[in-house]
């Protein structure tokens, strides 16, 4: 039996600002131009035109949800959205506290 589990990896955080799609309740963005009204199931920012690696998500994950997602696009990397921005704040603050 196949779960999904939360797995703790780092990871490069502009590859992710970069081709991140970010799945809430009624429409998805475009991290990287911060296009909304996107397609979930896009592969493909319509107005910038960067490809999808990851998707991060604003709702509660639900497993079958997560499933459905997976299965229209296999290649996806999920990634835990909270987790995503308390990383970007940290990187941020440091940058400011380096000037």
């Amino acid at each position: 039996m196949r779960g999904f589990l939360r797995v703790w990896q780092e990871l490069d955080l502009t590859d992710i600002e970069k081709h991140l799609i970010v799945v809430g309740e009624l429409s998805s963005e475009c991290f990287a131009c911060h296009k909304i009204g996107i397609d979930s199931k896009s592969k493909q920012c319509p107005c910038c035109g960067i490809s999808f690696k990851y998707t991060g998500f604003r709702r509660k994950d639900q497993i079958n949800y997560l499933r459905k997602v997976r299965q229209e696009n296999p290649a996806m990397i999920f990634i835990d959205f909270d987790d995503f921005k308390k990383a970007l704040n940290k990187r941020d603050a440091k940058k400011l506290l380096d000037l």
